[in-house]
């Protein structure tokens, strides 16, 4: 997945963890049982995209089932979410397990970025897309490039009058080319070529950026698509070569590490905890 191979990129030794950690038999590094504790928790970059992704898909939901939306209560469910945050912070949140203090000026920027997110989407965005016939959100699909099984989960497919596909990606944060974009994109667009037997043409892809208004289209192209499918093939070889913990190194920094569910059981995590 998409997700599997941001982890890779940014850490070997969190991709270990995270994947391979929990499962193993005999002659664990570290317990599993504990590993599988720390996935529980979540990092504060990750909840507020998580809580608008998953309020929008509640609410686009209800207008696949011909009921009105409703914004009002998509906020208000939106900042009691954040506020339970605020209260268990110590409880749910990766940085305050790891160290890390910050005071209630976070959570209210988190309140104010949402609600920015939330207005945005209500009020400019959905107003295009409403309309449109709404084949799938929020669903976990799998399809093959040669023996790599691949997983997407494409935030809303939608179709055009003139049967062009619109795969949109709800963004949270930035434009940052750092989270691999392309390839998220890509990996969408390979899916709905099989889903919908397909060619490129008649598949578009979007980022729609919901602090901003902004949308960022993604045009791919045969030759493009084929070099992507072989870089997808060699990265799944790389990436299941081992599963030795010494072939998984660690990549410390303490932003990530801050971050990073694990930091507690990695010998190399830069947190600056004793």
């Amino acid at each position: 997945s998409f997700t599997k191979h941001r982890v890779w990129n940014r850490c070997q030794r969190q991709y270990y963890y995270e994947y391979i950690a929990p499962y193993v038999k005999s002659g664990a590094i570290v317990d599993p049982e504990k590993i599988r504790y720390f996935k529980n928790f979540d990092s504060k970059f990750v909840v507020q995209g998580q809580l608008i992704h998953d309020i929008i898909d509640q609410q686009i939901q209800l207008h696949c089932e011909n009921k009105p939306m409703n914004p009002a209560e998509a906020m208000s469910t939106y900042l009691r979410k954040v506020a339970r945050y605020k209260d268990m912070a110590t409880e749910l949140l990766t940085e305050y397990r790891n160290g890390e203090q910050f005071g209630g000026s976070f959570f209210e920027g988190m309140e104010e970025s949402g609600k920015t997110c939330l207005d945005t989407f209500f009020g400019m965005v959905w107003p295009e897309y409403a309309n449109r016939e709404c084949l799938r959100h929020e669903e976990f699909d799998r399809f093959r490039i040669g023996d790599v099984e691949v997983t997407v989960k494409v935030d809303f497919a939608s179709r055009l009058p003139n049967g062009t596909i619109v795969l949109s990606d709800w963004k949270t944060g930035r434009d940052d080319n750092e989270y691999e974009t392309e390839l998220q994109m890509a990996a969408y667009v390979l899916w709905a070529m099989q889903y919908y037997k397909l060619g490129p043409d008649m598949i578009k892809s979007e980022l729609v950026f919901l602090k901003t208004e902004e949308t960022k289209t993604y045009p791919f192209f045969v030759e493009r698509l084929c070099e992507i499918q072989e870089m997808i093939t060699r990265e799944f070889s790389t990436m299941n070569a081992s599963y030795e913990f010494p072939d998984f190194p660690a990549r410390p920094s303490q932003r990530e590490c801050m971050s990073c569910k694990f930091a507690k059981v990695c010998p190399e995590a830069a947190t600056g905890r004793p």
